[in-house]
């Protein structure tokens, strides 16, 4: 579960996003980032056991900065209203499929799969599920995929991409940019004992698109 204080946090940062009020409240940021790593190292215990590669991986690998890189951006509030983490192998360093968590009062979601692959990587998933079809649609419009994510996410071309014939039976998925799936957490279970349970049973649900796309790139 995360602390009440934790979501309480991150509703007054968003209210308060400035550097001196931020430093004024550092403790209560470091209390609440503690509490957040402690979740990332239960998630990645309970990802371990449908994901070996995860074993051996620090939450600290997989935590990504508060700090908002306002180089190039027109929104200039120095910091981010939320905790994320990536949960694959290596943690931030991993390239291939794996699992995130966002945790953001009201927004909090897991998520899972391969965003936006370099143009090789996404060539060699498309030409797969050209090739593969009936597997890969056996992972998304299986009942527990739909039921637990709707369906497959992720920017689509409006088009057939190039090297792909307009009439493949496949078409609609070659579309695709990315190949991400996400589930939204309710605050309730968010700070409730349930919540690594709860996740546990989402991000288990991922684990057949995974497997899929590394197949794809002969990982």
């Amino acid at each position: 579960m995360i602390d009440t204080k934790t979501l309480d946090f991150l509703r007054r940062l968003n209210k308060n996003n400035d550097r001196m009020w931020f430093k004024a409240h550092k403790g209560e940021y470091e209390s609440a980032l503690a509490d957040f790593t402690e979740l990332v190292g239960a998630l990645l215990f309970r990802i371990a056991e449908f994901e070996p590669g995860v074993m051996g991986t620090e939450p600290k690998e997989c935590l990504f900065r508060i700090y908002r890189d306002i180089r190039f951006s027109k929104d200039k509030t120095p910091y981010k209203t939320y905790f994320s983490a990536s949960l694959g192998p290596e943690g931030k360093k991993h390239f291939g499929p794996g699992y995130y968590i966002h945790l953001e009062p009201g927004s909090t979601y897991l998520a899972g799969g391969l965003y936006r692959p370099d143009s090789k990587s996404l060539f060699e998933i498309r030409m797969y599920i050209s090739s593969h079809l009936r597997q890969f649609r056996s992972v998304v419009e299986s009942p527990v995929f739909m039921e637990t994510f709707g369906r497959l996410g992720g920017e689509k071309l409006k088009r057939s991409p190039a090297g792909f014939e307009k009439d493949d039976p496949a078409g609609e998925y070659l579309k695709h940019k990315s190949f991400i799936v996400g589930c939204e957490v309710p605050d309730r279970i968010v700070k409730s004992d349930g919540l690594v349970d709860h996740a546990g049973k989402i991000l288990r649900a991922i684990v057949p698109l995974n497997r899929f796309i590394n197949e794809a790139l002969g990982s």
